[in-house]
């Protein structure tokens, strides 16, 4: 079985139920498959071959799935890239995949037709706001006005044939781009769905961008593939329009960073809105403080539930059961048919309550990095991909993050976690965000320096939040530095930049 397969098997079996919604419009299964299918055709026609890649340059909307859906049908294979990105990221995306064609909108179409004379690049631009082909830009709509709305499937394709490249967001280093497979992907999203219990009667609200991995899996493809409906925006716009999309749209299931759910606890107009619906509330992309998971289970009535995972793993590694026991702090439990195991230097698996590598294998592992034999070696030894997170084990079998092996500080002969002092000062009640990294010493070679984002209204020193740490971080660990900002540089979906911090130290 494959996304595609699963996707028929939905629009024949409930073909007048709603699939998307998106702001006034909502398309049916039957739309939907109609509308892929008219797409797959289009793609033939414009020369589309089996494994040649498709750029899709687009925020959340119905254009994105159904040609999501329509490249994996033609056997092509899909890269998602944000459309955020600068004109040098493009680039280089453009030159690692040599695309024959990308999708993408009315704003950005004209940046790939200059990007395409510059570098002498040989690909198609599809414009899904325009009504006419123009220079090298073809009309989405036009492309498939003419075409047939009956498709016959070619043959099934291998399950390890690889149907998307994912490339990772930049937070170190150049991007790689991670070869995901059907199986990758169709079993990483029905997995999540069951774990979950989404049905066909959950209503999923996407708003985190669903060119990255999370969004994409959990929230689209596990909507999609149990029959459910998915009602997209283009991102945040704020917690009114978050809570009143919630109450009028009947949302039973939403992900999002840690830091959206903070915010709701302190919007002072949350209690006249019906939230009675929502019943899954997804998090992860960054720590979820103890205090936040506590508080929102008392207000809402429903668990916050952390998850883990990373591009390379399509994503979901783990997660917190929504029905057992929760650990604050946690990130759960591995997902059925996915193995973790926490190894030391030497790649020797370490017992319980000892910190150490994360290592992955499973359904939800990527095949390796695209071009790049080198980097997937490195990556991917002895059967196991190495995520370069440091974790443990408790004794029931939790899994804990403790922080990336590259961003410790090392003070001294001292190792420092950043995380652990961030959690530190999440806990300052006038703190709203934060971010913790080494800055170069004479002495110690790195000291502790932690930007710091004050909640709306809420004043507070350095000297008082150094003295506030004091009980709850040994003295090394407390910050020698605190700056404080307007804003932290992450990602749409909420992750932390660590090397965007770096540049403003």
């Amino acid at each position: 079985m494959n996304l595609p397969l699963k996707l028929l098997e939905q629009c024949q079996l409930s073909p007048e139920k709603d699939a998307i919604v998106y702001y006034d419009q909502k398309i049916t299964y039957k739309e939907l498959g109609v509308m892929i299918n008219t797409l797959t055709n289009s793609l033939y026609s414009l020369g589309i071959k089996p494994d040649d890649r498709v750029i899709l340059a687009l925020e959340n909307c119905p254009e994105f799935i159904v040609s999501y859906y329509a490249i994996m049908k033609v056997k092509g294979i899909v890269v998602p890239v944000n459309p955020h990105f600068t004109v040098k990221e493009y680039q280089a995306i453009i030159q690692d995949t040599k695309p024959s064609a990308i999708f993408t909108d009315k704003i950005l179409a004209p940046v790939f037709n200059d990007l395409a004379d510059k570098i002498s690049a040989g690909y198609l631009i599809v414009d899904i706001d325009s009504d006419d082909h123009f220079g090298h830009v073809y009309s989405y709509k036009k492309i498939c006005r003419d075409q047939s709305k009956e498709y016959s499937l070619p043959t099934i394709t291998s399950r390890h044939d690889v149907v998307e490249l994912m490339y990772s967001t930049g937070t170190s280093g150049t991007s790689k781009g991670a070869m995901l497979t059907h199986h990758n992907l169709y079993r990483n999203a029905i997995t999540f769905a069951h774990i979950c219990s989404l049905t066909s009667l959950d209503r999923s609200l996407l708003i985190a961008p669903a060119y990255y991995a999370t969004g994409q899996t959990c929230v689209m493809n596990a909507t999609l593939l149990v029959g459910g409906t998915l009602i997209i925006q283009e991102g945040w716009k704020g917690p009114t329009v978050l809570l009143e999309t919630i109450q009028n749209e009947r949302i039973s299931f939403y992900f999002a960073p840690p830091t959206i759910y903070a915010l709701l606890l302190t919007y002072p107009d949350i209690d006249k809105y019906n939230l009675s619906t929502w019943r899954i509330a997804l998090t992860g992309a960054a720590p979820t403080p103890a205090d936040v998971s506590e508080l929102f289970e008392k207000k809402f009535g429903i668990r916050l539930i952390e998850g883990y995972g990373m591009t390379e793993t399509s994503p979901m590694v783990t997660l917190m059961p929504p029905d057992g026991p929760a650990k604050p702090g946690s990130i759960g439990l591995p997902l059925p048919g996915v193995q973790v195991k926490i190894v030391d230097y030497e790649d020797r698996e370490v017992t319980s309550n000892q910190i150490g590598e994360i290592v992955v294998r499973g359904h939800n592992v990527m095949k390796g990095y695209y071009l790049q034999p080198e980097e997937t070696s490195c990556f991917m030894r002895n059967g196991w991909f190495h995520t370069g997170d440091l974790g443990y084990y408790d004794n029931d079998g939790y899994l804990y993050i403790v922080d990336r092996k590259k961003d410790l500080i090392i003070k001294g002969d001292l190792h420092i976690s950043p995380r652990e002092v961030e959690n530190a000062l999440y806990s300052h009640p006038a703190i709203y965000d934060t971010a913790v990294t080494g800055i170069p010493d004479s002495v110690m070679g790195e000291e502790v320096l932690a930007f710091v984002l004050l909640k709306e209204g809420n004043q507070a020193t350095p000297e008082e939040i150094k003295h506030f740490c004091e009980d709850k971080l040994a003295h090394y660990k407390i910050p020698k530095y605190i700056r404080f900002v307007k804003n932290l540089p992450k990602t749409t979906s909420g992750k932390l930049l660590r090397g965007e911090l770096r540049k403003m130290i």
